[in-house]
């Protein structure tokens, strides 16, 4: 019997989707925390089963609703754990970290109906970016550009205008500087992931095919949207998200494309539309705001807390991105061993040797190699004329 998705009609262009999303869409339709946990007494106990903590929960939680608890913030499920622990006469010394515990699990669970095998998948992505953080000075001296090479002028300026004069806290300062890029990039694709699998989500699939921007029920059914929410209860409209990470975020022109593809979206399937930024507490300054909503009106642009609520239905969302973050950067960090001061010492050690070579002062090396170069590589009227044409091939390749 083929999958239909609950809530809308049996004609809707949602259930002509293939069978493999429609089958994430129901199951987001099911994961919903209020389907999952019918009271705070519901929640307590897998928490408390998963830490191996053997308590009593208070009578009272059965009759408060789950999300009395789950949308609590990290402060009050503190205390609430710390009191509960002391009732139940655990040993002082161990109630801060059996609390910290528990209210990591609390905000796990309310975000996630499978928790682990988010975190596991997340340290999975992280571990893997972190293989390319520099570790040595080559990745410093020039990026994956031929021409992006290490601009002694900023160096010279970081020296003195942010580190006392001091070399090897600029190499730091550099090596920060590049990794936090990375992290930057790493974090946009990662708040696409991880709340595209929170409870009632589903992350669009990624585009197919030649054409990745044209809507296609096969190939590209949700161009434009990063997360789709399907209808949890009768009534409630069909929701398409694009996420950003900040206001920012989007590059020129980026608005007009997005609205008009978050709108033809909405012609298709009908329901509502967001752009969220989810950094940032105004709307005062939003880049691509206007070009969304030049495009199409009916998009809702939301950020910071507002846009949290929409995308994980919880008051304590940015909390709830917070905590997986936190126990997937936590086990990333361990397996994969980086160490910045480590690395900034090998890179150091490096740029000294270079400069003894060249007989020069550190910025003085730096610009050497930076400079320096094959007259015939840095004048186009050489340089274009040593290319090899597009369709030409040597005497050899016959």
């Amino acid at each position: 019997m083929p999958t239909r998705i609950l809530n809308v009609p049996a004609r809707h262009p949602l259930n002509r989707l293939s069978d493999a999303i429609k089958g994430r869409l129901v199951a987001a339709q099911g994961n919903t925390f209020e389907v999952e946990f019918s009271s705070s007494a519901d929640l307590c106990s897998p928490v408390l089963s998963d830490l191996k903590i053997a308590i009593n929960t208070p009578r009272l939680l059965r009759d408060q609703p789950a999300t009395d608890l789950g949308d609590r913030t990290a402060k009050d499920l503190m205390a609430f754990f710390s009191g509960l622990l002391t009732q139940n006469k655990i040993p002082a010394q161990a109630i801060s970290l059996h609390a910290a515990n528990l209210c990591h699990r609390v905000q796990l669970l309310r975000a996630f109906d499978q928790p682990d095998r988010v975190v596991e998948e997340t340290c999975e992505k992280v571990a893997e970016v972190v293989k390319g953080f520099p570790t040595a000075v080559e990745h410093i001296r020039r990026g994956r550009n031929p021409g992006d090479v290490l601009d002694p002028y900023i160096l010279g300026a970081a020296q003195l205008l942010m580190c006392s004069g001091d070399f090897e806290h600029t190499i730091s300062a550099t090596v920060a500087h590049k990794v936090l890029m990375i992290i930057e990039c790493l974090l946009g694709h990662l708040h696409e992931d991880v709340i595209g699998a929170m409870r009632g989500n589903v992350r669009a699939p990624v585009p197919r095919g030649a054409d990745q921007e044209t809507l296609d029920p096969q190939t590209n059914p949700f161009p434009g949207a990063d997360i789709v929410q399907p209808p949890l209860i009768s009534g409630r409209p069909l929701r398409f998200h694009q996420v950003k990470s900040k206001t920012g975020s989007a590059k020129g022109g980026d608005g007009r494309r997005l609205g008009m593809q978050l709108a033809q979206l909405q012609k298709r399937y009908g329901g509502e539309a967001y752009y969220d930024a989810l950094i940032g507490n105004t709307l005062r300054g939003h880049r691509s705001m206007a070009g969304v909503q030049r495009a199409a009106p009916s998009v809702v642009v939301l950020v910071g807390e507002s846009a949290f609520r929409e995308l994980t239905g919880s008051a304590v969302g940015p909390q709830l991105l917070l905590r997986l973050y936190q126990s997937a950067f936590d086990v990333a960090a361990k397996q994969t061993g980086f160490c910045l001061a480590d690395i900034v010492a090998t890179i150091y050690s490096a740029f000294r040797q270079r400069a003894d070579e060249l007989g020069e002062g550190f910025l003085e090396a730096v610009l050497h190699d930076a400079i320096y170069g094959v007259p015939e590589e840095q004048d186009s009227r050489y340089f274009l004329r040593s290319r090899p044409r597009k369709g030409s091939g040597s005497a050899a390749d016959g």
